[in-house]
């Protein structure tokens, strides 16, 4: 008679388990097929391509390293077009910090969480047009004849139109900000807004001036937040297209280059080499980034 009970609640447990993983199952094969068909479906058929042979515009589907060695490898362009990459991405990422952080730390400790949220959102209109407006519309403001030049000549500042503001690295690093800016910013925002007030209290307490908490509580709490910005602006910037197309002047990166492998000569096996080199860059940055900062803090901080 004791063990009916026992076995009917066994039987009702093995249900709900059943029902627990038929429910768990629903809710992550979709995000599964999404990832396999549209990313990992993708990478395997570029991968593929990297390796098939190309004659005269015309891929041949037979086996060869030649897109591996002679255009990636072993070529010269490609090692300082990776080397131009990487730089330019290093340099804006860290520009991108120096006007992200204080960006992030006013709207965190100056104004109420509402109005920073706010301000926050306001950073992402730019986005509601399309990148390449958003790249063009810097020549009317950099350009010779643009607003910056024709301001300082009408104060008598310059005699003539500076010409580094529009086509140079300095273009590029504005293009690259005002694009990225928010990406670094706001994992920022959202790592300093979950520092304890406590914390902060307990250092004035122990009579830190704003120096000594800043680099004792704040900066190394909102460490995750910048490990994140810093890996959003990083991946943003070298796989870059418009920005280096449109206000660099005509130095190569490696999206550029991998678009003129298949543009000027449908070389798609050099193209899709380039480009899980690039994908492997990018891992082997992020991997040594999230070594050196652990970004679960910044859901595990209260």
């Amino acid at each position: 008679m004791s063990s009916e009970p026992k076995t009917g609640v066994l039987s009702r447990l093995r249900i709900d388990k059943d029902d627990l993983n038929n429910e768990v199952t629903g809710l992550v094969a979709p995000t599964v097929i999404w990832f396999t068909v549209f990313l990992l479906l993708p990478l395997l058929v570029i991968f593929y391509y990297s390796f098939l042979t190309y004659s005269s515009f015309n891929v041949i589907h037979e086996f060869t390293l030649s897109a591996w060695i002679d255009d990636v490898f072993a070529s010269g362009a490609v090692r300082g077009a990776f080397v131009r990459t990487i730089g330019v991405g290093v340099v804006v990422t860290f520009i991108t910090l120096v006007f992200g952080y204080p960006l992030a730390y006013y709207l965190r400790f100056h104004t109420t969480p509402m109005v920073g949220l706010v301000l926050l959102l306001f950073l992402v209109i730019p986005f509601w047009t399309s990148e390449l407006i958003r790249t063009f519309g810097w020549f009317p403001i950099l350009g010779r004849n643009g607003v910056i030049n024709g301001l300082l000549m009408n104060l008598g500042i310059i005699d003539g139109a500076i010409g580094w503001l529009l086509f140079s690295s300095f273009s590029q690093a504005v293009g690259y900000l005002q694009n990225y800016v928010v990406f670094m910013a706001a994992p920022i925002y959202i790592s300093l807004s979950q520092i304890d007030e406590g914390l902060l209290n307990a250092s004035e307490t122990l009579r830190g001036n704003p120096i000594e908490t800043f680099r004792n509580v704040t900066w190394p709490l909102s460490l995750p937040g910048v490990a994140i910005g810093c890996m959003f602006t990083f991946v943003l910037t070298i796989g870059n297209f418009t920005v280096p197309s449109f206000l660099s002047g005509g130095a190569n990166t490696v999206p550029t280059l991998i678009y003129s492998r298949y543009s000027q000569g449908l070389n798609y096996p050099s193209a899709a080499a380039l480009s899980i080199t690039l994908l492997v860059v990018i891992f082997a940055f992020v991997f040594l980034l999230f070594r050196v900062v652990d970004i679960t803090e910044i859901a595990s901080q209260e």
